[in-house]
């Protein structure tokens, strides 16, 4: 088989299925692109000659393209679509090729998996990883259902930090910006005993201010100027090495991070254009609502939204997101002869916990919080993982293989979580009576799964080579849930408070002065208040390929074509919603997907020219969505998931790369996608018509009135952040000074047609369906022995704003909580290495 020949050392960018970027100077002085080494198939090989789409990132690409965290690789990664937020929390929230995951709740998983240094991250909480110490991060796009296992349908993003050495070093960088941001990192390497015991030890502080802010409006519940939409993350990392001999090499590695930040703050829009919408609008605002407040809920909204985009009204004293995880992990890795032995044993625990105004009108309507409440509690995570590799060749090297274990346990307590509604006081009309209703929801959850895998190569011919791959994965699943309600007894702080008409009306003999926020919780009149459920599932995923390799001919000069057929899922299990008419838990089916794909990879031009192509058909059943269930109980709203039976995607990524001078570089890459629900049937909650209900709805009594529920057919909604388009160009310049090279880079993305959707009415109104552009660049004085590094930046320098997520809640109230992405920021930084 042909293989490249490496001019440079120095791991750059390169760029779906293999296009560089940001080319280290000395490689651009040879006006060469340079072969990038990956790890994607859990060994060291060309990426040009890996047989998937694959991007990744040195650190100093990485440096030099602004990326700060992993919400910064949708500015770089092709068909990566990723926010340092999900609904108005910080949590994390990836999606590759439109495949992810929105619901956060420690009983749901996502489609794309994250793994630092070889150790899964579970947890959408703790995700925003911030870009410190880090060797490279590879981005896999499509299925790893054999190598990598469940819950990578959509792909994995693979982070790899530095591992000490046996220099003595360090490395500090400042940044700051306007909003008052401040960014401080300083990393050591320290050897202990000669070149046997090493180690090396990270810091790092990332704030900012928000650029959000709460207005009272002449409202006394609001705390009047309360920023959202900050950061405020730290962190640090040890690490030690034991190089017990040549062969054999130990390391141990703690990562700790801590996130406590507010919450993302929501505009709120007012959508009354969908018929049949706003539901619970149609039931509050009569005899609950108006009497209480002298306004609709829609009105509300209407107040929100005439503030601007970055003005919001929330009632909550301070909506916030805090995570914090541990993380321990061991590596041991032993080779020889041709064969090497790999052992990953971790542990990683996450706690979060969010508060949460849901419906973004500024009064407590939907509320939702596990923390700052009594009674409420964070939720927490312990993952045991273990994994052994055992890799090498045989036949002359003809044959390359790797085969494993894995072994995955995880144990989370949801909380519990407390979602309070109210109180409304003047509701019927009575000035003592108020509408209030309080929650009190546990999760425990509990996962386990092993699997088994392998995975061959085999070169059949000099230019030809066949793979083949295998996975079985068993797992079981279970959830605990138990619902408590407010305890009727301590409502009122004399004691006297007692429900009239219906458990949600509370008449307060002696005045509303006597509320009490921090009442009990008791166990409600309700067989199903606590309930458990377990399932199990086990999968066979296969994969295969054939590629052909180009040597250097005529005007190529080196380059792969591969054709793959890959398959993944993406685990079922168990939602904490409830059906509606029998009030049991629900269940959604595993996720299950075949990936087809076309890949070519040519540089050409002597190696000045690159140019990648990723042709893909990935054909879905039983996709995972997210709808809005309600409680039968208490009549409150959750996002739950639901089973699309079929859908597909079908793309094309194009990506090049040249270097026209030997100054000079320009990437241009450009992605289409076309994305289709063949079959997605729901259930739609609707207020009932003045004729009544049609014959293929039932009508049900949830909270204060009756709805209706009705079969729909969501077939015609696009599926959520898959942009229809991608356009990315970048260019970047070097002048060489007596004083070090002066660079500058510009940078400009286009997404066309991105829909964060959810509920059918949500998706109908077309509000959350927009494009999105970006245009940033850097200027970057670099010195001449390369220690030291001053760089100007500005990110979003056209100020464009466009909506990236939020709560739509068009079904609910006929109104959609919006958050948009940050205005303009720019600022310095200053980096020194020693």
């Amino acid at each position: 088989m042909h293989k490249f020949r490496s001019t440079a050392t120095t791991v750059s960018l390169a760029v779906a299925a293999s296009t560089a970027a940001v080319i280290p100077l000395s490689a651009q002085a040879q006006m060469v692109l340079e072969e990038v080494i990956v790890t994607a198939r859990k060994r060291e090989e060309s990426l040009q000659e890996t047989p998937i789409a694959v991007t990744a990132l040195s650190a100093r690409a990485m440096e030099e393209l602004g990326v700060r965290d992993i919400s910064d690789l949708r500015k770089v990664a092709p068909n990566v679509d990723v926010y340092d937020g999900n609904g108005s929390t910080g949590t994390g929230s990836i999606y590759i090729r439109g495949i992810g995951a929105r619901n956060e709740g420690v009983n749901f998983d996502s489609g794309v998996g994250i793994y630092l240094d070889g150790i899964y991250v579970s947890r959408t909480s703790g995700a925003v990883l911030d870009n410190v110490d880090l060797q490279s991060v590879q981005v896999l796009r499509g299925p790893q259902g054999t190598l990598f296992g469940k819950n990578t349908t959509g792909g994995a993003v693979l982070y790899t930090t530095n591992k000490p050495t046996e220099e003595l070093s360090g490395h500090a960088e400042l940044m700051a910006g306007n909003y008052d941001q401040f960014t401080a990192k300083l990393t050591g390497n320290l050897p202990l005993i000669g070149n046997t015991l090493l180690s090396r030890f990270s810091i790092y502080s990332n704030s900012r201010d928000g650029y959000v802010t709460n207005r009272a409006n002449g409202n006394p519940d609001i705390t009047d100027g309360q920023e959202f939409n900050d950061i405020d993350r730290k962190g640090a990392q040890a690490q030690l090495r034991y190089n017990a001999s040549d062969n054999l090499v130990f390391d141990l590695n703690y990562m700790y991070s801590e996130t406590d930040q507010s919450a993302r703050g929501m505009d709120c829009e007012v959508v009354d254009s969908v018929p049949g919408s706003g539901w619970q609008a149609d039931l509050q605002n009569p005899f609950i609502i108006v009497p209480s407040t002298g306004q609709t809920i829609q009105e509300w909204c209407a107040e929100n939204n005439s503030l601007g985009i970055d003005n919001v009204q929330a009632d909550l004293d301070r909506p916030g997101y805090r995570a914090k995880t541990n993380t321990l992990g061991l590596t041991v890795d032993w080779e020889f002869e041709d064969h090497s032995f790999k052992s990953i044993t971790a542990w990683r625990k996450t706690e979060s916990g969010f508060s949460q105004e849901i419906d973004a009108i500024g009064i407590p309507v939907l509320v939702r919080t596990n923390y700052d409440e009594p009674f409420a509690d964070d939720y927490i995570t312990d993952a045991y993982s273990q994994e052994f590799q055992f890799s090498g060749s045989a036949f002359d090297d003809s044959l390359e293989y790797v085969v494993g274990l894995y072994g995955f346990w995880e144990d989370s307590d949801s909380g519990p979580r407390v979602e309070p509604s109210g109180p409304f006081f003047g509701a019927l009309f009575i000035p003592n009576v108020a509408y209030y209703t309080a929650s009190h929801t546990s999760l425990t959850s509990k996962n386990t799964a092993w699997s088994a895998f392998g995975q061959a190569d085999w070169s059949f011919h000099d230019d030809w080579r066949l793979t083949l791959g295998l996975r079985y994965t068993e797992e079981e699943r279970e959830l605990t849930r138990s619902f408590r309600v407010a305890d009727i007894s301590q409502i009122a702080t004399t004691g006297d408070a007692s429900n009239i008409v219906s458990e949600q009306f509370v008449l307060f003999p002696s005045g509303p002065e006597t509320f009490n926020p921090n009442h009990g919780y008791v166990v409600p009149d309700d067989p199903l208040a606590d309930q458990e459920d377990k399932v199990d599932d086990s999968a066979v995923t296969p994969m295969a390929s054939l590629q052909y390799s180009f040597g250097e001919s005529g005007f190529i000069s080196g380059g792969s074509a591969y054709l793959s057929a890959t398959n993944g899922f993406l685990s079922g299990g168990i939602s904490d919603t409830l059906d509606i008419e029998t009030g049991l838990m629900e269940r959604y089916d595993p996720e299950e997907v075949w990936n087809y794909e076309l890949g070519l990879k040519i540089d050409t031009l002597d190696r000045q020219l690159r140019i990648n192509m990723a042709l893909f058909y990935t054909d879905y059943e039983d996709r995972q969505l997210t709808t809005v269930k309600i409680n039968p109980v208490d009549g409150r709203i959750a996002g739950s998931l639901i089973n699309a039976e079929s859908s597909r995607i079908a793309g094309v990524e194009f990506e090049t790369m040249y270097l026209p001078t030997e100054n000079l570089q320009i990437m241009a890459n450009i992605t289409f996608n076309d994305g289709e629900i063949k079959e997605y049937n729901d259930d739609r909650i609707l207020s009932i018509p003045e004729g009544g209900a049609p014959a293929e709805c039932d009508v049900v009594t949830v909270g204060t009135g009756d709805v209706m529920t009705c079969p729909v057919d969501r077939s015609d909604e696009n599926l959520p952040r898959l942009p229809e388009a991608i356009y990315y160009l970048a260019a970047q310049y070097t002048w060489d000074t007596s004083i070090g090279d002066i660079v500058a880079m510009g940078a400009w993305s286009y997404r066309q047609d991105v829909d964060n959707c959810f509920d059918r009415s949500s998706c109908l109104s077309g509000l959350y369906l927009n494009d999105q552009e970006d245009f940033s660049a850097r200027l970057t004085w670099l010195s001449n022995d390369e220690n030291m590094r001053l760089t100007a930046f500005g990110t979003n320098l056209t100020d464009e704003r466009y909506i990236v997520g939020g709560v739509p809640l068009v079904d609910v109230t006929q109104t959609a909580g919006v958050v948009y992405s940050p205005p303009r920021m720019y600022g310095l930084e200053f980096a020194y290495s020693f």
